[in-house]
């Protein structure tokens, strides 16, 4: 492994699945960190279900994504000599992620009161729906349940439709792993601070209530009711997405002046200028934008807004986005990663840096692909593995 990149002093022990925690410690390994999930294999993750599968290499696009650039160790955590290896390896280890329901770590004899005792020092994040405290910490719930109980949906979509789905899950990619990220590295550095370890316990319904922004804090302040299409940025300005008229479809977000003056004049609307981009008029001179754009195809309003610095974009399928977007293509945001038998196509990881470097040292592996040799740094010898093994403790 490369020294020279910002996380390579960590050792994290990976008890994830699904998509929060498992994004979480993916950008942690691409940074450096040296990460071990623990899986089991008589146990099915549906994400690595879900989605494109490679015959080839024998895994799916989630696996092989997800679980680049970490180690994997199959155990059976109902098995008391799987809890015995797991507490050999926090010594080394200091850092756990889980995300189970709360309580179930707990059974397991692998919780923070616990796994502490051996290490004074480990920082312990668990990712849960709902968190470790209130009336709902035991409940299972998705992104949709997060969204809708935050408030969130209540201002999203048209009001002739209701609320909608977005195809990417926020609460656990912005709420789940992006916040589990920021608390293990705010716990690594209190602990470099005050020489302690601490838990972190991050729910993804909490994580989705700042999400509500500006509308939120405002309601927070005047107690005034939102509503779909109600305000600058859910509708009921000029911010919007439109449909051309051969059913392709651009954004608008021309909210400052100087960029509504452009659109205003590319569209022949000049009452926009002094109107602004919420006109007050009962919607009729966005009925007019709407009726314009809808006028056109999407390949006369590319030539017309394309070198006009206006915040007006096309929107992109996955075609035309990760294979020819050119932002994207400089930005290198589409990386090749070895996967044994061939590369693949995988995201790059987003945060750029002057100094240190971000590694993508292989695609995900199958689960248990490190256990051997885990086992045998620990001090295992092969028989005694093999009679793990017997006892189903990899299972």
């Amino acid at each position: 492994m490369t020294n020279n990149t910002a996380l390579s002093n960590l050792k994290i022990l990976d008890f994830t699945t699904l998509l929060p925690g498992p994004y979480a410690t993916l950008m942690l390994a691409d940074m450096g960190a040296e990460v071990l999930k623990v899986s089991s294999k008589s146990k099915v993750d549906l994400v690595y279900n879900m989605g494109a599968f490679d015959e080839e290499i024998g895994l799916s696009a989630n696996q092989l994504w997800l679980n680049r650039n970490k180690k994997t160790i199959s155990l059976n955590l109902k098995s008391p000599k799987a809890i015995e290896i797991i507490k050999e390896l926090i010594m080394e280890y200091d850092i756990v992620i889980e995300q189970f329901r709360p309580g179930v770590m707990k059974k397991l004899g692998l919780s923070y009161e616990e796994l502490s005792k051996v290490n004074p020092k480990l920082i312990y994040c668990s990712v849960s729906s709902y968190g470790n405290s209130g009336p709902a910490m035991n409940k299972a719930g998705h992104d949709c349940n997060f969204m809708a109980l935050s408030g969130l949906l209540s201002v999203a979509g048209r009001k002739s439709t209701g609320p909608s789905l977005m195809s990417t899950q926020l609460g656990d990619i912005a709420g789940g792993a992006l916040h589990s990220v920021i608390g293990i590295l705010a716990a690594v550095n209190y602990r470099e601070l005050s020489g302690k370890g601490q838990y972190v316990d991050i729910s993804m319904m909490d994580t989705i209530i700042p999400m509500n922004t500006f509308e939120g804090a405002s309601f927070l302040l005047d107690g005034n009711k939102r509503e779909r299409e109600g305000f600058e940025l859910n509708g009921k300005g000029i911010y919007d997405i439109y449909e051309t008229s051969d059913k392709e479809y651009i954004t608008v977000g021309s909210l400052e002046p100087k960029f509504l003056k452009k659109l205003a004049e590319a569209v022949g609307l000049p009452e926009l200028i002094d109107k602004g981009p919420t006109p007050n008029d009962g919607g009729l001179l966005k009925a007019r934008l709407v009726e314009i754009i809808k006028s056109k195809p999407l390949a006369h309003w590319n030539q017309v807004f394309g070198d006009l610095d206006a915040c007006i974009e096309p929107v992109l399928d996955f075609e035309q986005a990760f294979n020819h977007e050119p932002q994207i293509k400089a930005r290198e945001m589409i990386v090749e990663v070895d996967a044994g038998k061939k590369k693949v196509r995988q995201f790059a990881m987003p945060i750029k840096f002057s100094e240190s470097d971000v590694i993508y040292k292989y695609a995900g592996r199958e689960i248990g692909h490190d256990t051997q040799d885990i086992l045998k740094k620990l001090g295992y010898s092969d028989q005694d593995i093999a009679d793990m093994d017997s006892e189903d403790v990899f299972k």
